[in-house]
Formats: structure tokens, sequence, C-alpha cells
């Protein structure tokens, strides 16, 4: 069974960019443009891993990953948050937030990916 990754951004060319790298690998990609159907995907389709946008309208990130990680039900799911922001502050909030790790736009797919890898080998551990 291939692991399932939820990719959350505002931007369809960059949903474009990551679905097409993360297929090429074996990874099952669900799409959503927006916080609010993430949150309802995560809960129904329980993704291995989430990569979530920090900058998006309505929602922010911070508040996608805060809530995933505050339900008993999806608190396990990793999650990487990705964003153009390149500031310390950008990170602590993630973190703080409840993410497993933050990757800079733009970002080299090799690097993407063995973030990938990394935080779902934890995800499994920490589920069994």
């Amino acid at each position: 069974m291939n692991n399932k990754i939820l990719v959350v951004d505002d931007e369809p060319d960059v949903v474009g960019m990551i679905e097409r790298t993360l297929k090429s690998e074996g990874y099952d990609v669900i799409k959503a443009y927006d916080g609010i159907v993430a949150l309802d995907l995560v809960a129904s389709e329980k993704p291995d891993l989430v990569l979530l946008d920090i900058m998006m309208p309505m929602m922010s990130g911070y508040e996608v990953c805060e809530q995933i990680k505050s339900n008993p039900q999806t608190q396990e799911i990793p999650v990487i948050c990705v964003t153009s922001a390149h500031t310390g502050d950008a990170r602590n909030q993630s973190l703080k937030a409840g993410a497993a790790t933050l990757v800079t736009k733009p970002f080299m797919p090799a690097e993407l990916l063995a973030q990938i890898e990394r935080h779902i080998h934890t995800g499994r551990e920490r589920a069994n």
C-alpha cells in the first residue's frame, strides 16, 4: 500500500509541482487548496503525512496544524509546513503549532522527499 500525502497550498501550480514529484516516487496524493477543506480531508482520509503551506487565505497553516494536532484522532499525523518565509519566526511558529519541521520554498525535490520519508517513518513508529 502506498503512503497517502495531503498537499495543502492555495497556489495550484505549487500543488501540481509537488503532486508530480510525489507521484513519481509512488506516493498517493490528496489535494486541498485551503485549510477548511484540508481539515475535512485529514479527518476523512487519514493521510500518512500533511504538507501544509503556511500563508493561505481564510485560515493559516499554523491554525490548520494546531487543529490537526489538538484532535486525538489526527494528532499523530506528521505535518511538514512549507513556506516562502525564510525567517526563524516562521520556523518557531510552525514548531509551536505542532509541525514536525519546516521546508522553505523554493526547495529541491530531493530535500522535500527526504523530509517526507523521515517523518512518515517517524509517524509509523508512533502509530505502532
